[in-house]
This record gives structure tokens, sequence and C-alpha cells, in this order.
């Protein structure tokens, strides 16, 4: 049986984890799919995985297994819904999006709900298999238990109490607990542990990150998985996290404010008070107890420690009786969301051999927060060679990491000195040349595979468009919907003239085409980051003016920086791009100012 493991959001490792043990055990082929913010903290990369969808689509699978409520409806296999918590009040739990073809609960409470909506719906089956986050319930309850007396000794305490909200703006309890976080703490010495969820604010992790360094005996967690602590703690405190179930189903109290389930069956408060007294008195009382044997028992009464068996098991069995399906069936509307979140099948995949190789060629300097996803983004590549001017910032390590990449450091003189050096390293014919904040989609890696495999390629230098991003969104306008480079070419057709020093030009001896796709521009990342870039590129412009002979004056420094303004901003239609528009258009204006200011003071050193 071939399975995809599908991970948007790094929760998804821990649920997973189980199913790609007993896939592992039963010698299952399996392949991972991670979005691209996962990738620095994905704790399997010993094993097959990929960032592209294009990928999975080759693969073929039989089953795909989501803890998510989204999965391509295109891809080829049995969509399985897994689920990413235990919380039933939540909205949207029992949301039928028409993603999945099996839906396997973790005990009755859902098997329930979901057999009513099948009822309805007519397409899709539930079976209750228990829920594979929760079998190291069984194998590993005491896994950590001498690690927790050595802390209770260290802290010279008895008890250990995590807090574990929400990260969802409107139900979180993170603006208004802290200060009684800090009291709990201080009144009490007890160890407290604070677990934020990966989408909390970044302010909230920000403030709760200094609580903890400012009081000794608060610990801020930031392993991926909560098992460990909630396996370690005595009592949880939190308010519509379904980490609440998890940690019922453990048998210990916990302490929840302005939780919105219909039916809450521990302490629960409507006002953000007294957490120090709710705690001791819980300690003390217990009075919730026969609560949690009645949850236990609805939610998840499987102690076997065997979910994940279970799972994979049924899924063969689904598959033995029912067959393989090539695709889901969605509305329109659902199409065009899964299209917009994970881009539509490419169609006609290359699969045919490669009769001519490409060399992946990237020059980079502190590119750390861009360098592990371009060299994932270009395996598809034979060769990558990465030419980096002595990073500071950990890039190298990051480069080091990819055992198939060659790395060379060398001084930076300016960007065409770098970019020929580099092309002259290639050992293959035909170059892609990236930036580190560029991407290949993967249809354009598709028509990339296409064009330099065919008989006869078409040019021997291709232009691609880029879509440029600002932070998360597309920037449609403001100059750069025509944006092109050469990206794709033949490096004995091609040279970088000699006479810039920025913003290079590539010299093609031979026939230029343009490739449909496009590829994708993060070079903005956030105002100062792109402010700095501007005024760098304009400095550095600023050198190769200084060849000319004339002066910067008020025209240069007034009209120039205008008019690129207000050619973007309004002729290139900025305006329609919002706010974002207005900060790019400014800034690119600003990089006009900079070219003349340097060059009015290099002029000076004459």
């Amino acid at each position: 049986m071939k399975v995809i493991l599908f991970c948007q959001n790094a929760y998804a490792f821990g649920i997973l984890g189980p199913i790609r043990d007993i896939l592992h055990e039963q010698e299952h082929d399996f392949l991972w799919y991670i979005s691209e913010k996962l990738l620095d903290n994905f704790p399997f990369k010993n094993e097959p995985y990929t960032l592209s969808i294009l990928d999975l689509q080759l693969f073929k699978s039989d089953a795909i297994f989501v803890p998510g409520n989204e999965v391509p409806h295109y891809l080829r296999g049995l969509k399985v819904q897994v689920f990413h918590g235990l919380a039933g009040e939540k909205k949207g739990h029992f949301r039928i999006r028409h993603y999945f073809d099996l839906y396997l609960t973790q005990g009755p409470y859902f098997t329930n709900k979901f057999n009513t909506l099948k009822k309805v719906h007519r397409n899709f089956e539930v079976i209750e298999t228990g829920w594979p986050k929760l079998d190291v319930y069984s194998t590993e309850k005491n896994k950590y238990e001498f690690e927790k007396k050595a802390l209770l000794e260290l802290f010279n305490t008895d008890k250990i109490v995590l807090y574990a909200p929400t990260f969802s703006p409107s139900l979180t309890s993170a603006p208004f607990l802290i200060k009684e976080i800090k009291k709990l703490a201080e009144n009490t010495g007890y160890l407290v542990f604070i677990k934020l969820h990966d989408l909390m604010d970044p302010k909230w992790i920000k403030a709760y990150r200094e609580l903890a360094q400012d009081t000794p005996n608060i610990v801020f967690k930031e392993d991926k998985n909560i098992i460990k602590s909630l396996l370690q703690a005595d009592i949880l405190i939190s308010d519509t996290s379904s980490v609440i179930y998890e940690f019922i189903l453990l048998d210990k109290p916990v302490i929840s404010y302005k939780n919105i389930s219909d039916k809450v069956l521990w302490d629960n408060s409507n006002s953000y008070n007294q957490l120090t007294q709710k705690v001791l008195d819980n300690f003390e009382l217990d009075q919730y107890a026969p609560e949690r044997t009645f949850i236990n028992m609805q939610f998840h009464p499987y102690q076997d420690g065997r979910s994940a068996w279970r799972m994979v098991d049924t899924v063969k069995k689904y598959i033995e009786l029912h067959g393989v399906p090539e695709r889901r069936r969605l509305s329109l509307s659902r199409r065009l969301k899964i299209n917009s979140m994970f881009g539509k099948p490419v169609k006609n995949p290359f699969v045919g051999p490669k009769t001519n190789k490409i060399t992946g060629i990237l020059i980079t300097y502190n590119e750390d927060i861009h360098i592990n996803a371009v060299l994932e983004n270009i395996k598809f590549v034979d060769e990558i060679i990465v030419v980096d001017s002595f990073s500071s910032d950990g890039t190298v390590d990051k480069i080091k990491a990819h055992p198939n990449v060659k790395l060379i450091q060398r001084p930076f003189v300016n960007y065409t000195d770098q970019k020929s050096f580099a092309l002259e390293q290639a050992s293959n014919e035909w170059i892609l040349f990236l930036d580190a904040d560029e991407r290949v989609p993967d249809a354009l890696r598709n028509e990339i595979l296409q064009t330099v495999n065919a008989k006869e390629p078409t040019a021997d230098a291709y232009y691609f468009y880029r879509t440029f991003m600002f932070k998360k969104e597309v920037l449609r306008f403001s100059g750069w919907q025509s944006d092109k480079n050469y990206r794709l070419f033949r490096k004995s057709k091609v040279h970088f003239t000699q006479d810039r020093i920025v913003h290079e030009t590539l010299i093609v001896e031979g026939k230029s085409d343009v490739l449909k796709n496009k590829m994708i521009h993060y070079s903005y990342k956030n105002y100062e980051d792109y402010k700095s870039k501007m005024i760098k590129y304009g400095q550095m412009k600023a050198v190769e003016e200084l060849k000319k002979d004339y002066s910067p004056n008020m025209y240069h420094f007034i009209f120039r920086p205008f008019y690129k303004f207000f050619n973007h901003y309004f002729i290139r239609l900025g305006f329609l791009d919002g706010k974002k528009g207005m900060i790019i258009c400014y800034l690119n204006a600003l990089g006009v100012y900079s070219r003349y200011k340097e060059l009015k003071r290099l002029r000076s050193l004459k």
C-alpha cells in the first residue's frame, strides 16, 4: 500500500507519527507531505518527504491520512480524515466539507455524530478506531516519570501545572491570564509549564516567553509535541482548546476559562480571576473525577495503544472492498478553494527520460529564512551549486545539511562578478539560476523539465515572469505585473555583461523565449528589510553611475523619485494594490533617491 501522510500544521506530526510507525513496521511505502512553513522543524527528514503537490500526483497513492480539514481532491487515493483534536464543541468540527471518503473517529460521541451526518450526505463512510496520538498513553505513560521527579526536586515543589490555551483570537485566554499565571507561580511555588500553539498571536508568544524568563519556576515549552507536557503535568489550565480532552483522558483535573462547550464537565469559570485558589481547590477536592470517567468512555475508550494499527488495518480492508478512488467529486466552489490553497493539478506531468541535465545555481548572503525552502524547491534538478558570501546567520550550516548541494564560499564584489563565477562552476549545459527568495511552482517545474528535455528546445534562454509576494499576499500591480528575468538558459550561449554591478544583465547569443508559468518572488519580508534592500540597490547603482560625467541636482533628487512613484503607483496601477501598493511604490522611489544621494557623496570624494 502506498500512503501519503499529509501535514499542513505542526500538530500533525504527533498524530501521524504512530501511523507512520505501523506503515514502517508493515513495510508499506509512504511519503510525507509538509507545507513550507514546517520545513525547519520537520522531525522525520531521514524519511521520504516533499513540499510539492506534483510529487504527490506522481506518487499515485492508495490512501492519504489527513489530520486537517482539506486535501487536494484530484490526488489519487482514499482520502482519510483522522482529525486533529477532540473538541467536538468547536465550530466546524462536524462540518462536512466533502473532501474525505472515510472518517476514522475517536470514540462513540464522534462516531454517532458523523453517522447521523452520513445519512444526510451519503458520500463517505464512518468507522471508529480511536485516535493515534493517544496511543502513547498506553505505551509511554510512565516514560517521563524519572524526569518529572528530577524537575520537582530541582524546583523544590510537588506539583506541575500546565497552561495550554487555544490560539483562536476570539476564544483564547492568553491576553487575560498572564498576570494570574504569574501570581500562581509566585504564590504556590508550583512548577508551571507554558505551552502555546504555533498559530498563537506572536505578541502573546513573546509576552509569555518574557514571563518565563523573569519567573524562575515558569518554563516556556518550545517542543512541538505537547504529549510529554500532558503526561508530566498534574493539572491543566486552558480555555476552549481541544487539549482539554486529551488531558482529561489521563484522569487528571482541568480548569478552563470561558469554555464554549454546551456541556462542561470540569471546573470552568466565566471570569479571568482567582486562578491560584481554583488550582488549590482542584488539588484538594477533585470534585469532577466522576465526569472524567464519562468523558473517557464517550470520547476515547481505547486503552490498548493500538489506534494507529486499527486505522491502517481499516484502510487496507476498505480498499480491498471498494478499490482506490482516483479523485474526489466536489462542487465548483470547493474545487476553486482547493486550487487556491494547493494549486491546480499539473496536466501531463513529465515522466519521460531526462535527455538533458540541469544545474541549479544560487548566490547567497544571510538567507537563513529562505535557504532550506529554496533548496527543497529545486531538488528536481541534477546538480545544485550555492556560492555564498560568508553568511553569518546560519545559512551555511543549513546548506551543509543538504548533502547533495555543492557549497562554495567566496567574497562578494558585486552581483555580476559573483554570478559570473557561479556560472563557471556548473557541470551541465542547462542552467536554472535563482535567487534564494524565489520559488518554482509545480506547473513551472513541469514546464522546465518538458522544455529542457524536448527534442528541439525552442530557445537558448528563457524568461520567467514573476509573481511578487508582499508577505503572504500577491502584489498584482505596482509595476510588478510585467516583471520578468532570465532564469533558464544554456551555459554556452550566455554571459553577464561587465558594465553593471546590480540588476546584472544576461547577454544571450541565440534565441530567447518566455515560459508561460510564473515563478514566485518572496522579496518583501517586512518594511525595514525591503527598505534596506532598496537603499542598498540604490547605493550600488550609484557606483555604476559614477562612470558617467554628471552631478546630481534637484532634478535627480526630486523629479526622478517622484516620477518613479507616479509611474508605478498611477500609470502601472499600484493604487489597485491598496496599502501594500503604496508601500512598495514609495520604497522603490526611495531607492532612486538613495542612488543619487550616494552618487553625490562618491563624487565629493574625488
